[in-house]
């Protein structure tokens, strides 16, 4: 539960544009005193006016990862399955699979998402930050309308002339 809560705190800052400090840096935990350092499966941030996702795919060749976007959210996937004869006639069956699910942060460019399968293992995922537009100033023009007031003062006044029809002919009428 503890690794669970340590892993929400460091995806937290990227998803809310802050800059993690020490972000790709290996984590260290109880094997570091030992002087061995573990790396997170996944770790990212913002870099150079680029967000840069790291997620270690190690054992899984090209043609058995899929990584799909919809929207922000970036789904890496992998399957492998290794069958292989033993020298006692039976038979070995090695079965892996990745799933990981991110939600890429707001202010990218998510038509510009690119992705890279390094000898190290590591699938390197990068987007750069969105491009804002200039503002620019333009004249916005005015349309008129009749609105609901001018009716109502129409009706009014029509109320009025008809009003004073009615009582010009009974004055009339006496």
């Amino acid at each position: 539960m503890a690794r669970y809560s340590r892993r929400l705190v460091q995806l937290l800052p990227p998803l809310l544009w802050l800059e993690p400090a020490g972000q790709g840096e290996p984590r260290q935990d109880g094997a570091a005193q030992a002087g061995a350092t573990e790396q997170e499966p996944e770790s990212g941030g913002w870099q150079d006016k680029k967000f840069k996702l790291r997620v270690d795919v190690a054992g899984f060749s090209p043609e058995e990862l899929t990584v799909r976007q919809e929207g922000r959210k970036l789904t890496v996937t992998g399957r492998r399955e290794k069958q292989s004869a033993g020298e006692d006639g039976g038979s070995f069956q090695e079965y892996r699979e990745l799933h990981r699910e991110m939600l890429l942060p707001m202010g990218l460019d998510v038509e510009a998402v690119t992705c890279s399968l390094c000898s190290d293992g590591q699938l390197r995922i990068e987007a750069p930050r969105l491009a804002l537009q200039p503002a620019e100033g333009k004249a916005i023009p005015i349309s008129i309308q009749a609105g609901e007031g001018a009716r109502e003062g129409d009706t009014a006044a029509k109320e009025e002339k008809d009003l004073g029809r009615e009582v010009g002919s009974s004055s009339q009428e006496s």
